[in-house]
C-alpha cells in the first residue's frame, strides 16, 4: 500500500510506523489499521482520507529514500514511533539500533530539534538495547521491567560443547551473588510449528535440541532454565508467577 501510495503522491514522505515498515524494524502486527502515516506541515483536513494520518514536520525536515520510498530518517522515523505503546515500540528502537541505521545520540538530538512526546522518547531510549535479538524479546523485558523484575544480562555466551565455536547465546540471564545463574528464554511458537520449509528440522529434532541445549547450560554452571512462550508473556499475571517460580529476582 505505501509503495502505491508513493507513486500516486510522489511529493508524500512517510514516517512513523509507515516508514518503520519500509525500514524493516521489528514490530507487532498487531499494530496495523490499515492507517498510513506521513510527514506533513499542516493537519489532517475533511479531505483526506480518514487513513491518512499527518504527522507534523518542520518544513526543513530532511527527506531520505529507502528501498525506493522517501521515508524521514531513521531517528525522526523512532520520534514518531514514540506515540505507540511502550511494550510495541521499544522493538523498533531496538531493531533501529541492531541494524545501526540509527544512534542513541542521534535521536536525543532529533528529540530536541523536533515537536515531540520527549518522556516518552526519553524512556524509549533509556530502556533500548540492540543485544535483545527480535521483537519478542523486547516485548518481553517490557513486561519483566513492568512487574519489578531486575535488569538482565542479554546474549550471555555460554560453551556449547557439541561445537565449541559457536557458543549458546541466551535470552535473558541473572547472575546472582549467592553464584546461582538464572537463564529465562522467549520461545514464541514459530520455531516449533513452522513447517513451510521441508528444509527445517523436524519438531522432534528441535526439541531434542532443546533438551542437550538445557543440558550443556546446566554443566556449564546455570542454576535453572526457564522457556516462555507467548501465551506466558501476554498474561502479566501468569508471567509473574513463572518468574517467581524462576525465583529471578525482583527490585520491588
Amino acid at each position: 500500500m505505501i509503495r502505491a501510495l508513493s507513486k500516486l503522491h510522489p511529493q508524500w514522505t512517510f514516517t512513523g510506523l509507515s516508514a518503520a515498515c519500509i525500514y524493516q524494524y521489528e514490530h507487532s502486527h498487531a499494530l496495523h489499521n490499515g492507517t498510513v502515516s506521513i510527514a506533513s506541515t499542516k493537519e489532517s483536513n475533511k479531505h483526506d482520507n480518514k487513513n491518512l494520518h499527518r504527522i507534523y514536520a518542520h518544513p526543513s525536515t530532511k527527506r531520505y529514500r529507502y528501498r525506493g520510498v522517501p521515508v524521514t530518517s531513521p531517528a525522526h522515523t523512532l520520534i514518531n514511533c514514540a506515540s505507540l505503546p511502550f511494550d510495541k515500540a521499544l522493538s523498533i528502537y531496538d531493531s533501529a539500533l541492531r541494524r545501526n541505521h540509527t544512534t542513541k545520540l542521534e535521536v536525543e538530538t532529533m528529540m530536541i530539534q523536533t515537536v515531540c512526546n520527549e518522556q516518552a522518547v526519553t524512556a524509549l531510549l533509556q530502556h533500548a538495547n540492540p543485544l535483545r535479538e527480535n521483537g519478542g524479546e523486547s516485548w518481553t523485558y517490557v513486561h519483566m521491567m513492568q512487574l519489578g523484575y531486575a535488569e538482565p544480562l542479554f546474549q550471555v555466551n555460554f560453551d556449547n560443547p557439541d561445537n565449541p565455536g559457536i557458543p549458546y547465546r541466551v535470552d535473558f540471564c541473572w547472575k546472582l551473588h549467592d553464584g546461582q545463574i538464572i537463564v529465562v528464554e522467549y520461545d514464541g511458537v514459530a520455531k516449533y510449528k513452522d513447517a513451510s520449509n521441508p528444509h527445517r528440522a523436524s519438531l522432534k529434532a528441535k526439541l531434542e535440541y532443546e533438551r542437550r541445549r538445557d543440558q550443556h547450560l546446566k554443566e556449564a554452571g546455570v542454576t535453572s532454565i526457564n522457556h516462555l512462550f507467548y501465551e506466558d508473556v501476554a498474561d502479566l499475571q501468569r508471567l509473574n508467577i513463572l518468574l517467581r517460580e524462576a525465583k529471578v529476582p525482583q527490585i520491588r
